[in-house]
């Protein structure tokens, strides 16, 4: 405690509020953690064909939504994929990781459970993936730096400042994968067959000729009695074709429900390995993180008293 009180104020403080900083965050995600242990825990596995519309969790395999994609930095074949470049920046003595490139198949996958399939668009989902990969050299897109000898020490430490990190997360076909969202199917009627009617008198009025087939008199303008003609075949036409997609039963999907409280995951571990690593997360940071506070109250008495 008397090294405590000697402490240089400045140095003291900022070592506080440095230990008080880390151990907020760390509580922060361990109570985060806790909850969606709890959610997982708490939420039953749902089938999609019988699954009712809202959060749900569940559990398939993973297929493509129509021909398998090649992911951009590896060129394997998955049903989707995320990436990263990054670049090291060097700043005095130290250096960051900064982001030049990424990106994520805009295409969604779909999760078969044997009763269905549902689209899943896992871009603003907490990822947990088992394919990652992640490697560094010294150009974009390119391949790893391997072996040992002076130039492969130059590459990866001396010249640092050239290099480039990438990293790579990817599903395939076929894999285990779960996830917890919002389960929703779309649902077509009056309001989709009126937006449809709009479309089309829309396009019509920017062909000519369409709209000379609908001068009836010839007089060069279509009147109100012609333009009401063409708004029934608008009409007529719309529902024909929402007859045609209402006679194929919309695919459901799973999305975000943009509410923090109920988080959208998707992961290829199993959901017991995935509730091993949040247990692991959600007591270690929660235990570390109130041993910071603790430990960062107990030199601020010492040093008061």
């Amino acid at each position: 405690m008397q090294s405590v009180a000697a402490e240089d104020p400045a140095g003291f403080w900022l070592g506080v509020a440095f230990a008080v900083g880390i151990g907020a965050w760390l509580l922060r995600r361990g109570l985060r953690d806790f909850w969606r242990l709890r959610l997982i825990v708490d939420t039953p596995t749902a089938r999609i064909r019988s699954a009712p519309q809202g959060y749900v969790e569940l559990q398939g395999l993973a297929a493509p939504l129509r021909e398998p994609l090649a992911a951009p930095l590896t060129g394997t074949t998955c049903v989707w994929y995320r990436w990263r470049i990054e670049r090291w920046k060097r700043s005095g003595r130290s250096g960051s990781w900064v982001t030049l490139e990424q990106g994520s198949a805009e295409r969604p996958f779909l999760v078969d459970d044997g009763t269905g399939t549902a689209e899943v668009q896992p871009d603003d989902a907490h990822l947990h993936l088992r394919h990652r990969r992640r490697w560094e050299g010294p150009h974009p897109h390119g391949p790893a730096v391997h072996g040992g000898g002076v130039m492969a020490f130059f590459e990866r430490h001396i010249g640092r400042r050239q290099r480039h990190r990438m990293t790579e997360e990817r599903i395939h076909a076929g894999e285990p994968v779960y996830v917890l969202g919002h389960f929703e199917t779309p649902r077509r009627g009056v309001r989709e067959r009126e937006a449809l009617t709009r479309t089309l008198l829309a396009r019509w009025k920017r062909d000519p000729a369409r709209m000379q087939a609908f001068d009836r008199n010839g007089d060069g303008e279509v009147d109100l009695k012609e333009w009401d003609r063409a708004r029934q075949e608008a009409a007529r036409l719309a529902e024909r074709a929402e007859a045609r997609v209402s006679a194929d039963p919309p695919r459901p999907r799973v999305r975000g429900t943009g509410d923090p409280g109920r988080p959208f995951v998707v992961s290829t571990e199993d959901e017991a390995t995935l509730l091993a690593k949040l247990r692991l997360s959600a007591f270690g940071g929660t235990a570390l993180g109130a041993l910071l506070c603790a430990g960062a109250a107990a030199a601020v008495l010492a040093r008061l008293t």
